[in-house]
């Protein structure tokens, strides 16, 4: 059975300044310009930006993983996955794109928690900022 012990907390970090759209994507190492092009405005990138907040796709990959239901775990990812694609969070975008491929004909031929850990971390990276959002 898969365990993950890597739990996300969406905390409360009272203590850091806000940050702009443009300081966040830096802070992510993210490309902002590549993604105005598409979405046009920081506006409309940023009301994308903070849905992630409320996103339950990361929760629902790690119930799917433990029990073992890879068609629903590879939904999730590829769910994350499209979303990170979309608003060029890269960070998030290559160990998703990881973990999605090998979920993505079913039984996976590798050990997945390592994959997982690099998925949770740097979703954990992008939820502590894009919770400093202005």
């Amino acid at each position: 059975m898969l365990t993950h012990e890597f739990e996300i907390r969406k905390s409360s970090v009272e203590m850091e300044r806000n940050m702009t759209l443009s300081e966040c994507y830096e802070e992510m190492g993210a490309d902002l310009h590549e993604v105005l092009r598409r979405l046009k405005t920081e506006e409309r990138i940023g009301k994308f930006l903070k849905l992630i907040l409320t996103d339950t796709n990361y929760e629902s990959l790690c119930k799917a993983l433990e029990e073992k239901n890879y068609e629903q775990a590879f939904t999730h990812i590829h769910n994350l996955k499209g979303l990170a694609m979309n608003l060029g969070l890269t960070p998030l975008l290559v160990p998703a794109q990881e973990l999605c491929e090998e979920l993505r004909d079913g039984e996976p031929e590798r050990e997945l928690k390592p994959l997982l850990d690099e998925v949770a971390a740097a979703y954990q990276k992008v939820l502590g900022i894009v919770e400093r959002l202005d």
